[in-house]
């Protein structure tokens, strides 16, 4: 499978080149969720502020038992590029302070199951633009934040165990004292979508 798309991943490093001028605005300092709220209607008055539950696994954020964790405040921002970005502030009762951040970059994420069935047949013919934008991403990360603890150079094909298709995997993970990052991407097995998530130690 991997092999079927180098040539597409070398198509996508133009791709790279003519939208990385696109500023990733992102929040990074641990506030209230109130200031949060205040720097995304700012961005972008004609972001979408959405109503979903949504939860977060210990696997993900190792600290979620140790808070009383609010509905996260979610906001769709307006499409820019390839993909329409989806921010969830997670945070702490009572005091609103963010203690998870996640990013993702992803078509119709909160679209019903059958809509998002037909978008899959054509996200799965975007291989090269989904890696050009993982690495216009990465790169403003590192420039950001400095070269990453962990990282890929190409999507690796992952194998399920359980029958399933296997789907093409990229992580580049950034860590410090303060802060954990990780940037991931996900192409194949009914998921195509970049996300990066951090949180505060």
């Amino acid at each position: 499978m991997l092999r079927s798309f180098k040539y597409l991943i070398f198509i996508g490093i133009v791709t790279t080149s003519c939208s990385s001028s696109k500023k990733l605005n992102l929040w990074t300092k641990q506030s209230k969720i109130e200031e949060v709220r205040n720097f995304e209607s700012q961005l972008n008055p004609n972001s979408e502020f959405l109503n979903q539950n949504v939860s977060l696994s210990e696997s993900i954020y190792p600290r979620v038992k140790e808070f009383e964790m609010a509905n996260p405040l979610i906001v769709k921002r307006e499409k820019e590029g390839l993909l329409p970005v989806y921010v969830e502030y997670f945070y702490s009762k009572p005091d609103s302070v963010i203690r998870y951040v996640s990013y993702d970059w992803e078509n119709n994420r909160y679209g019903n199951y059958f809509d998002r069935k037909k978008d899959w047949e054509l996200q799965s013919k975007k291989l090269a633009e989904y890696n050009a934008e993982y690495d216009r991403i990465k790169k403003q990360l590192t420039s950001k934040f400095g070269q990453p603890m962990e990282q890929d150079s190409q999507p690796q094909e992952v194998k399920s165990e359980d029958g399933r298709p296997s789907y093409l995997l990229r992580n580049t993970i950034w860590e410090s004292d303060e802060r954990f990052m990780k940037l991931n991407m996900i192409f194949g097995a009914s998921t195509y979508r970049i996300r990066l998530y951090y949180y505060w130690k």
